[in-house]
């Protein structure tokens, strides 16, 4: 009985920590858009076939003209209409328009500082005027 009390007495911290610790966290505001099924590394790459686009149309006919699919560990937001793709590049470039950060240009180029790897913003408008110029 001993034994088994020093087993169950240390886990109950634990164990409450994780239930408060997830009641706590806030529910997500906005919900991802539809997505089959994916493996756990490779994703949806399975899926894709020998025809890739005919896979992919079938998909979109499955899930909507907007989706999230996942390649390898990647996710992948993909418009399947002409509508949503004006939406996307019209009214919504903003918030699609930065590049995602990877970590070995941030070691190897002063932290991301080059042109090919600068998040979008003012920096990256000004060192994109001076490549120009030179």
């Amino acid at each position: 009985m001993v034994d088994l009390l020093h087993f169950i007495l240390p886990l109950f911290p634990i164990i409450l920590f994780i239930f408060l610790h997830k009641r706590r966290s806030p529910p997500p505001h906005k919900t991802p858009p539809p997505s089959p099924r994916k493996l756990p590394i490779i994703g949806i790459l399975h899926q894709l076939g020998t025809y890739p686009h005919r896979s992919l149309h079938s998909l979109s006919e499955r899930y909507g003209h907007l989706m999230l699919l996942h390649f390898g560990r990647v996710p992948v937001l993909i418009v399947s209409s002409a509508d949503a793709a004006c939406e996307i590049m019209k009214n919504q470039d903003l918030i699609f328009s930065n590049r995602p950060k990877l970590s070995i240009p941030n070691r190897l180029l002063y932290g991301s500082r080059d042109v090919s790897f600068a998040p979008y913003g003012e920096y990256w408008r000004q060192v994109s005027i001076v490549q120009t110029i030179d």
